[in-house]
Parts: structure tokens; sequence; C-alpha cells
């Protein structure tokens, strides 16, 4: 049932906004570290640049903030892997050195700022690479070591993660959940979902991200929709949250035509999504339709979802 890139659609939306990324921040990164941040000033920041061959990168996730008890601010640059990628770091240190690049252009009298790169791991290799210097041959003679560029990356490889390891807001939890068994384990995912629903109660069903989350492990599952109606049916108690649960899997082999496999999974969903209880207040349901608007998301089907006008979708 996979969309194409289903990962990197979740992972750019769902972290897309400042309490999520410090939550993520705390998860991912050295307390000793996570405590000189002040994560009241986080800002996100447009991670896109133009090489000089015009060709356009990305950055998943880019933001500034605060050192706690100083004016002095440094990056946050957070990249997304649902594969294995032997030159992550290389990509990394490329967003690095433009965001350098840039800021000695606009300001060349000031010193650089510090940049934490975070690298967001959820594929099948267990070890992944958190220095630089370890893409460089093994045999180098120790006089010509220091001549290697070198830069530590906070590595956090939710394959490798305990369970019992996942902490913060229950929305995080569920999409860590989510990232960690959505290819193959559903009934994982399914399972620790049931944990949570038993003391996050309501709550969790009624926060606008979780439509998200849940829509995200459906699209990235390699079930059909009929195995994924089965394994729900069979491996959720929480009524209310098999009641939720069960109802999407529905409209996706409705709407689907009974497809159920990736011809048929894109219509599925959008279709889903006119079923999603996207309740709360207003500022709410606009951060819920930008969300669903960079997923790719038609303005029709968000305007279902959420209420909003149309032209307050694309105003977005």
């Amino acid at each position: 049932m996979e969309l194409q890139k289903p990962h990197d659609h979740f992972f750019r939306s769902f972290y897309a906004h400042p309490g999520r990324l410090a939550a993520l921040l705390e998860l991912t990164l050295p307390s000793e570290v996570y405590n000189l941040l002040d994560v009241t000033t986080l800002s996100l920041k447009d991670g896109t640049w133009i090489d000089e061959g015009h060709s356009e990168h990305s950055a998943d996730l880019a933001a500034t903030v605060q050192i706690k008890g100083q004016l002095v601010h440094l990056y946050v640059l957070v990249e997304h892997k649902s594969y294995s990628d032997r030159w992550a770091l290389l990509q990394i240190l490329r967003y690095m050195v433009q965001t350098w690049s840039l800021d000695s252009k606009d300001q060349p009298s000031a010193p650089l700022q510090p940049i934490i790169p975070i690298l967001f791991y959820h594929g099948e290799a267990k070890k992944v690479s958190d220095r630089f210097s370890q893409l460089f041959h093994e045999a180098i003679p120790s006089e010509l070591r220091p001549y290697r560029p070198e830069f530590l990356c906070d590595v956090y490889n939710l394959t490798m993660q305990p369970d019992s390891s996942f902490r913060g807001p229950p929305e995080q939890q569920a999409a860590l959940w989510a990232m960690k068994y959505a290819r193959t384990q559903v009934d994982l995912a399914l399972r620790a979902w049931d944990r949570l629903a038993k003391t996050a109660g309501r709550v969790l069903l009624e926060n606008p991200a979780f439509k998200e989350i849940e829509l995200y492990l459906m699209s990235a599952s390699s079930m059909t929709a009929e195995e994924l109606l089965d394994t729900i049916n069979r491996h959720l108690k929480e009524t209310y949250l098999k009641e939720e649960l069960m109802s999407t899997a529905e409209l996706l082999i409705a709407k689907g035509e009974m497809k159920g496999r990736q011809e048929g999974k894109l219509e599925g969903i959008q279709e889903g999504i006119q079923e999603g209880r996207q309740e709360g207040r207003q500022e709410e349901k606009l951060e819920t339709a930008r969300r669903l608007k960079e997923l790719g998301i038609s303005a029709d089907l968000i305007s279902k979802a959420t209420g909003l006008s149309e032209a307050e979708i694309e105003k977005l």
C-alpha cells in the first residue's frame, strides 16, 4: 500500500511544528546539549537553496534556537532517512556549508554560528555512521588524519531503539511506533497504540495529529487494505481506537475500488481524510490543513476534512 516517499512527506509535515520539533530534540540530543537550548525560541526556517548548477536542494528540517541566557543563536539541522545512505553525512555537510556561506555573505563581519546536525534514521541497517571521518579510508596514515574534515552528527537510529525508550507527547510516541513498524510489522505498531490509548484515552484520538499518523501508517504499509482491516480487527482491544482505524481502513477499501494496492491507495487515503475527525480550535484546523497541503492533498479534500474554505487553504 506504499505511496511514493510517504516516510519523507510524513516526517517533514509532522515535525514542521516548533512544539513537536522541541520534543524531537529532547528525544534525540544528549541531555547536556538539549539543556543548553531555549526551545521556546525555536523558529523553523526555509532549508531550500539553489546550487551553482541551478539544482534545488532542501534540508528536511532546519531551525534556529537561542542558547539559554545568551543572545547567541545556533542552527538545528535534521535530516531524515528511511533507507541506508552511505553519503548522508556528506549531504548534511553540504547543507551546513551552504548555511554558513549565506551567513558570511549576509553578515561578513559576524562569526559563524554552530550547527547541530541530527540524522533521524529508520532503515534496515543496524549501524549508521555518526562521524564524518568514518567516510574516509581506514588505512590513512595517522600523520594525515588531521587533514580530514570532521564533525559529529547525532544519529537517532529508530530501527535499533527499544520501544520502552520512546517518550514525549502521546502523538510523538504514536508517530515513532508508526515509523518503526509501518513497512512490515503493522501489528506491533497497533499493539503499541492500544497500550498508549489505555493511558492517553480519547485525548490521543481527538488530537488532529493522530489522523495524520494513522493515514501515514496505512499509506506506508506493504499490506493491502483488506489485510490492514483484518490486522486492525485482530490486534486492537480499545473499542474507540479500533472503530477509528477500522473506519479508515474500510474507506480505503470502498473508495479504492477494492484494490488496496499501489494504484488505489492515494484515492483511498484522500477519501479517508474526508471522514477524519478534524475538531478543535481554528488554529488547530489551520495547522492541520497546512500539514495536509504539504502532503500534496488537494484543497477541496482538505476543505471537506477541516471545514476551512478553499480560499483559507490557498493562503497557507
